[in-house]
């Protein structure tokens, strides 16, 4: 739920503010803001995979690069990370059976059941996982930044 929360405030139309007990897109915004102001790569990476930003998609592999992971090597994961459900199952992990609204029992063979398609390489697993922890830390920045808003 704190992704979608998070994606939706990131491209709302409405940032006005909310009453002192709730948290609005605004907040949201906010809080990105301030923890992107020390993270800004983890904040860019957040925006391109789950609110759909690809403005900075460039920079975001420049910098990957700069960080000295070879440049095939980010074109690969970011590729793969932009395009990873698995289009035989459509993520579900389960196969489809056609002209019913329900799937089969079967594991999906081609992900193995993950949803997922499987990233290939060793500098390529090491770097999505890289990918996959700045995102975490970023995330819980921002939680970290709402939570003292909201004084838990």
């Amino acid at each position: 739920m704190f992704k979608e929360r998070l994606t939706k405030a990131q491209v709302s139309k409405n940032l006005s503010e909310v009453p002192v007990n709730e948290i609005g897109d605004i907040d949201l915004v906010r809080a990105c803001g301030m923890a992107g102001a020390s993270n800004p790569l983890g904040l860019a990476i957040w925006r391109w995979r789950y609110a759909g930003d690809t403005r900075e998609v460039f920079h975001i592999a420049e910098t990957l690069v700069e960080m000295g992971y070879e440049a095939l090597v980010v074109y690969n994961v970011m590729h793969h990370l932009s395009k990873d459900v698995c289009p035989v199952c459509h993520g579900r992990g389960y196969s489809i059976i056609k002209g019913a609204p329900v799937l089969s029992d079967e594991i999906c063979l081609d992900c193995k059941g993950a949803g997922r398609k499987e990233l290939k390489g060793e500098a390529e697993t090491k770097l999505a996982a890289a990918i996959t922890r700045m995102e975490q830390e970023i995330a819980a920045a921002i939680m970290k930044k709402l939570a003292r808003q909201i004084e838990f």
